[in-house]
């Protein structure tokens, strides 16, 4: 049997890898199929994949050119599986065209089965609130809406995201190794702590500056960066100018040196725009794998982990102060208990095992 793996950015390859590694595993040929075109980088890269379409390059976010380069790459896409013929077409979500493309395939094509697996929203996840309510962004998310029904199984990968979406399962993320052992070297006089990931338009910073000026006017605090982005460089004048000490990383991808990063810091921010729509973020996985709590603003899922496994702090504009007074004044035990929270949450619902049963689960129902 041949499944084809349909996924337009290299903003999920984590996920695409865990995918082929199960297919095969299953006894599927896996095929992939994606674009030529790097969201991250915005520019034209070499994708390691069966079949590259070539697509329409742009390079802001909010565009038409951007549009045009889904359109195109959903319905090449769809002529893709002409030629490739599958049993089962395993299709990340978004783009969002892509799910009217294969639904004008699996109207043609009875016999083929058909996975959504929504990993982001939209345009809802996008901090454009005030344009959402748009004609084009209604087009653009109805492209996903009007066609869903046409998937034999629909995933999501959060809780939240079905307040948005019909979705019938949850496919959480997972981090393909083992997670390694924690070694925290804490102090009582100062906290640290840690920013993972891009740095980017979706970052709540004045939200991270306020909190970090409110520890600080209680103890020294230090912030490590590990990562990259175009407000980086405003992030760190931020902090800064709070009177928080600055240690650039810059990108780390030895998972040893990041651990040990992770566990000289009290916390990791998983904090995004209230604007956002996003239920768990692949930077929270790599804090939990590593046992770092966090200080959080994501919403649904991550929100929910925060209150009743006791792994963080949900941080609000009304608690900013509460909370760093709080997290200053917290003894050492309950520092490393929490640590041992956040393990325990990852092993329960993050890891391979766990994200290979739900696929396992969803397949006996449609074959």
């Amino acid at each position: 049997m041949v499944v084809a793996l349909v996924y337009a950015f290299d903003t999920c390859l984590d996920r695409i890898h865990l995918l082929k590694k199960y297919y095969t595993s299953k006894g599927f040929d896996v095929v992939s199929v994606t674009s030529n075109f790097s969201h991250r980088k915005k520019a034209v890269y070499q994708a390691e994949a069966d079949v590259v379409i070539p697509v329409r390059e742009y390079h802001k976010n909010l565009s038409a050119d951007r549009i045009l380069s889904h359109i195109e790459f959903s319905k090449k896409a769809r002529k893709a599986m002409e030629d490739i013929q599958p049993d089962l077409i395993h299709c990340i979500i978004p783009c969002n065209t892509l799910v009217k493309e294969m639904a004008k395939y699996k109207k043609k094509h009875h016999n083929v089965k058909v996975m959504y697996d929504i990993i982001d929203l939209w345009p809802e996840s996008m901090p454009i609130d005030r344009y959402k309510g748009l004609l084009p962004f209604k087009i653009w998310k109805n492209n996903r809406d009007k066609y869903l029904s046409s998937g034999d199984v629909v995933f999501c990968e959060c809780e939240l995201f079905k307040k948005y979406v019909h979705c019938g399962n949850v496919l959480y993320w997972a981090i393909d190794r083992e997670c390694l052992p924690m070694n925290p070297y804490l102090s009582e006089d100062e906290l640290q702590f840690c920013y993972l990931g891009s740095i980017n338009n979706i970052i709540d910073i004045p939200r991270i500056t306020a909190f970090l000026r409110e520890c600080s006017a209680h103890k020294k605090c230090t912030l490590h960066i590990i990562g990259d982005g175009e407000n980086k460089e405003y992030f760190i004048q931020e902090v800064l100018c709070v009177g928080v000490n600055v240690v650039d990383h810059k990108e780390v991808y030895d998972f040893q040196r990041k651990q040990e990063v992770f566990d000289q810091c009290n916390y990791g921010f998983n904090v995004m725009k209230s604007s956002v729509v996003v239920g768990l973020t692949m930077k929270s996985l790599d804090y939990m794998c590593a046992g770092l709590p966090i200080i959080n603003t994501i919403k649904g899922d991550t929100k929910d982990f925060c209150e009743e496994w006791d792994i963080g702090f949900n941080l609000k504009k009304s608690n900013i102060k509460e909370v760093a007074e709080r997290i200053c004044s917290e003894s050492m035990d309950v520092q490393l208990q929490r640590r041992k929270n956040i393990q325990n949450l990852y092993n329960t619902y993050f890891t391979t095992k766990k994200f290979n049963a739900t696929l396992d689960e969803a397949l006996n129902r449609i074959f």
